[in-house]
């Protein structure tokens, strides 16, 4: 009669999420075995058919630097919400005032914030589902990570140089609170006012380019990569993260810690 019954079958995952509409259309597009969706309404399939390339330059970015995308499908759904955008396993969600061309957010064009945004959600598949982490009291784990691999898609599809533009925005976040030296390693609850997006944000990619430094690219490319591999369907900690770390490095990385990520 009028109702159907559904089964969704998926995992492993984390979370459940789902997003309906009606009025949804859909571009697709394949990125090896992975059928890659763009959702949106009809007024805006140009904006669907730019989060569906980011979404796929995006996925072929982080197959090659961390490792394979564990699904065969991923899909980047606009929908009304607070935040920018919201990662679920297999998929996100992003605002529907990213997909208007005339709206200018946080000072910038839609369709910056839409690039920066759609790169950094597509980078929790990584980490946040794939490596877990504590998200309550130990967010820089993945959200710190999300945006030094969203800064990675840049430079493997811009440059090094084009790249420096998104990279400035970390400073720019640190820099509402001042530059002030809070620990990256707090639990969510503890930051106040703008400190949680400043500093886990904008503090805590800053940390990963000072340990990469510290490291070595080379090293710190390797290590990120291990560290995805090996923690694959686990939880990741700080203190393994620091341990897998100075594996990598050979070094004792106790003191950058200390300045970063340690309470004092």
């Amino acid at each position: 009669a009028d109702y159907q019954i559904l089964t969704f079958a998926a995992g492993p995952a984390r979370d459940f999420y789902l997003a309906a509409s009606e009025n949804y259309t859909v571009l697709s597009e394949k990125v090896g075995e992975t059928t890659v969706n763009s959702y949106a309404f009809p007024e805006r399939i140009e904006e669907a058919d730019l989060a569906l390339q980011i979404a796929v330059e995006s996925l072929k970015s982080f197959n090659e630097r961390f490792g394979p995308y564990p699904y065969t499908e991923f899909d980047v759904v606009s929908t009304p919400m607070q935040a920018l955008g919201i990662e679920y396993p297999g998929m996100t969600g992003i605002s529907l005032a990213l997909y208007d061309p005339n709206e200018r957010i946080l000072g910038l064009p839609s369709p910056v914030i839409l690039e920066s945004t759609v790169a950094h959600e597509v980078a929790h598949q990584w980490f946040y589902n794939t490596v877990g982490n504590d998200q309550i009291d130990e967010p820089w784990l993945d959200e710190a990570l999300a945006q030094y691999a969203t800064w990675l898609y840049y430079v493997d599809v811009y440059g090094e140089g084009a790249a420096q533009n998104y990279r400035a925005s970390w400073d720019d976040r640190w820099d509402r609170v001042e530059r002030a030296d809070i620990p990256i390693g707090l639990p969510a609850g503890t930051y106040v006012d703008d400190e949680y997006g400043a500093i886990v944000y904008g503090r805590g990619p800053l940390f990963l380019t000072a340990l990469a430094d510290k490291m070595g690219q080379q090293a710190f490319d390797e290590f990120l990569r291990d560290y995805y591999q090996t923690h694959k369907w686990g939880i990741g900690t700080g203190e393994t993260f620091k341990q897998l770390a100075e594996q990598h490095c050979q070094c004792d990385l106790t003191t950058l810690f200390e300045e970063w990520v340690y309470p004092k």
